[in-house]
């Protein structure tokens, strides 16, 4: 069990640090000592984060069984239904901060856009995925399994409350928002509906997403 909650805890580390991308950035480029044109481009701003959890997500997937067996001894019937709405909870945060006043990065035109394009990139991943890998849930109550379209909502509007608040106003509204997007994967786990595997790559294509939402957008 301390190595499935230890996978969480990195994977909202992963995810927090992109909630200050410029230090992230300069970091990257002194330790790691990557040519200054990869991390000034595009390409890298938008898929340094959502990248690496895809690649792992694939790599573990050998895994998952382990990982269930791991939750089936403390916590077999396990069975809530609160992360159909908490999935929901980050953009429920960047709309009420909207409506209450508060001044983000983008114009609500600019912000819908790219919100708009957004949803569309992920639900048209997410639904291709399911359809073309049809993989057996846990809980074998369908073959949809592959990826978590529940982490991919959470970590895609958890990017966007990012964008909006967590790089202009405060790196605490980032932390909120990948806080309950972590919360919605680990749920997803927990209560036998996805693989370890299918939400790791379900949140790193939340994050490209909108990362391709606002480049589109702009």
């Amino acid at each position: 069990m301390k190595e499935y909650i230890i996978c969480f805890c990195l994977l909202l580390l992963i995810c927090i640090q992109s909630s200050t991308a410029q230090v992230a950035d300069t970091i990257y480029t002194r330790r790691h000592f990557l040519p200054d044109p990869i991390v000034n481009s595009e390409a890298y701003r938008m898929t340094h984060i959502s990248l690496p959890l895809m690649v792992v997500g694939l790599s573990t997937i050998n895994r998952d069984k382990r990982f269930r067996s791991m939750r089936n001894s403390y916590i077999p019937t396990l069975r809530y239904h609160h992360d159909d709405y908490l999935q929901y909870a980050p953009a429920a945060l960047l709309v009420s901060l909207k409506v209450s006043g508060v001044e983000g990065s983008s114009t609500w035109g600019k912000m819908l856009t790219a919100d708009a394009f957004s949803v569309g990139i992920m639900a048209i991943t997410v639904n291709a995925l399911k359809l073309s890998t049809n993989r057996l849930r846990p809980d074998r109550t369908d073959h949809k399994s592959f990826p978590s379209g529940h982490s991919a909502t959470a970590f895609m509007t958890a990017t966007m409350l990012h964008k909006e608040y967590g790089l202009t106003r405060s790196p605490f509204y980032s932390i909120a928002g990948y806080s309950l997007a972590t919360a919605t994967a680990l749920s997803r786990q927990l209560n036998n509906k996805h693989w370890f595997s299918d939400v790791l790559v379900g949140a790193g294509i939340g994050i490209v997403s909108t990362e391709m939402g606002y480049f589109l957008a702009d």
